[in-house]
């Protein structure tokens, strides 16, 4: 009953944020009243908001159509496929949900438990904050943020450059390390979804992060973000088992996986070709378990830009029950991201013993997650095609790129713009570079939304602010 209460919450949480100015006055009066939400809530709805409506739905959706690992057959995804419908709507109900949701909510806890000494509460809220600060300004590269949040008391907040959020992302974990670090008068427990309120995985978590934002600049500077990267890399995760994995999914219809949901309400995505010629070339063993027959029999990709429409999921095959059901976990940082992290990393530096080392460990890693069989990740694992001698940035970030199939693709979608791996096909037109500034925000706060296309690379990406 409790979990199906906190999907409830969440679902009618993320069809009212819409109003943004409703839910800005609520919160804005909360930190005068922090009797209002026990911080036991907050922490609920803040995870489970930002795995199921940040991480889960529209931005994730359009990620994996842009990046090919799947492909729009129906509706807003096809017109995304196809290039014609990629406008200020496609992320706008994320936004509301980020910022007069989640966000909001990160900063009555955090001002909140700092108050009543809860430290490990406002800790875990800063590095969700820095986790949903992250996803926004990579996809829309400038933000609102130290401006934003302010309520009633500044409805129109600048946009800051990406540089310098992400010079914030960096102190918000800094600041969650050390309150993570301190004695904590109340301990998160079960409204902790994610690790039942053990402060040290928080705390790896904090670092992997930190690690991930490193590495993205990789572009800006490459052996600089290597050293950062690894050293934080360092204080991550062990082993597999301490991974951010989100896995509270119910079978109620209130509480089942996004995509899941997605592929049963709507049926927009199908496997693109993309995709299922990447893991037929490398002789993939993932390919049966990820990848359902189409009802004629065999396996059919939809290729990006061209394919028919397929809602009734007749022509096109699409993902399967051994990767997706409804109480799948959603990954949001994980042990093996590390290992592809640390890999790319050394061999950004010359180092290349130990991005083979690394490179191993991150398949192995991935592999072993997704539930494929130990005999099989080795027989995979001594194709030449698959570990060369010397590995190179191709295969560890193709390598990467499968892993994050099915649940990650922004994080693919980042690393495409990043690295252009691996090779697109869409027949259209190539994939933005970015999200378009969403409707709410062109039609509250228009005199500060950055004028840019979705063809403008973000900051990390081309070095130039918009």
């Amino acid at each position: 009953m409790k979990k199906a209460y906190i999907y409830i919450f969440v679902l009618l949480f993320a069809c009212t944020s819409a109003c943004t100015d409703d839910v800005l006055d609520r919160i804005d009066t909360n930190p005068n009243n922090p009797t209002a939400v026990p911080d036991n809530m907050l922490l609920t709805s803040i995870i489970t908001t930002t795995t199921f409506s940040v991480s889960g739905t529209d931005l994730a959706w359009y990620s994996s159509v842009f990046v090919e690992h799947t492909t729009g057959v129906h509706g807003q995804l096809e017109q995304g496929d196809k290039r014609t419908g990629i406008n200020a709507t496609i992320g706008n109900n994320v936004w509301n949900t980020l910022y007069a949701g989640v966000l909001a909510d990160i900063e009555v806890l955090i001002k909140q438990a700092d108050e009543k000494g809860n430290f490990h509460y406002s800790g875990i809220a800063k590095v969700m904050k820095a986790y949903n600060l992250g996803i926004a300004t990579d996809l829309w590269g400038r933000i609102p943020y130290s401006q934003a949040l302010k309520g009633s008391d500044n409805r129109a907040p600048q946009y800051d450059n990406q540089q310098e959020v992400y010079t914030a992302l960096q102190a918000i974990l800094d600041e969650a390390i050390a309150d993570l670090a301190k004695t904590s008068t109340a301990m998160p427990t079960g409204d902790d979804m994610i690790y039942g309120g053990d402060a040290a995985m928080w705390t790896k978590t904090a670092w992997a992060l930190k690690a991930r934002f490193y590495n993205r600049l990789s572009k800006v500077d490459p052996a600089g973000s290597a050293n950062s990267a690894l050293q934080a890399v360092m204080n991550a995760y062990a082993n597999a088992s301490e991974s951010c994995i989100f896995n509270s999914f119910t079978t109620a219809s209130t509480g089942e996986h996004p995509w899941y949901q997605e592929l049963n309400d709507r049926s927009h995505h199908a496997v693109s070709q993309t995709f299922g010629n990447l893991l037929n070339g490398l002789s993939d063993p993932r390919l049966a378990l990820f990848v359902a027959d189409i009802p004629a029999g065999g396996k059919a990709y939809a290729p990006n830009g061209s394919a028919q429409n397929d809602q009734s999921a007749l022509l096109y095959s699409r993902a399967s029950s051994g990767i997706l059901s409804a109480t799948s976990p959603l990954q949001l940082v994980t042990f093996d991201e590390m290992k592809f992290i640390e890999a790319e990393a050394q061999l950004r530096l010359g180092n290349q013993a130990a991005a083979n080392t690394a490179y191993q460990e991150a398949v192995t890693a991935t592999m072993t997650r997704q539930g494929v069989a130990a005999a099989d990740i080795t027989t995979y694992l001594a194709q030449a095609v698959v570990s060369p001698t010397n590995v190179t940035q191709n295969e560890i970030m193709t390598q990467k790129y499968i892993s994050f199939w099915l649940f990650q693709p922004i994080e693919a979608y980042n690393d495409y713009r990043r690295t252009g791996i691996p090779t697109l096909t869409n027949s259209v037109g190539p994939a933005p570079r970015r999200f378009p500034y969403p409707t709410s925000e062109l039609s509250n706060n228009a005199a500060n939304v950055p004028t840019t296309t979705v063809n403008a690379g973000v900051w990390w990406d081309d070095q130039t602010e918009d």
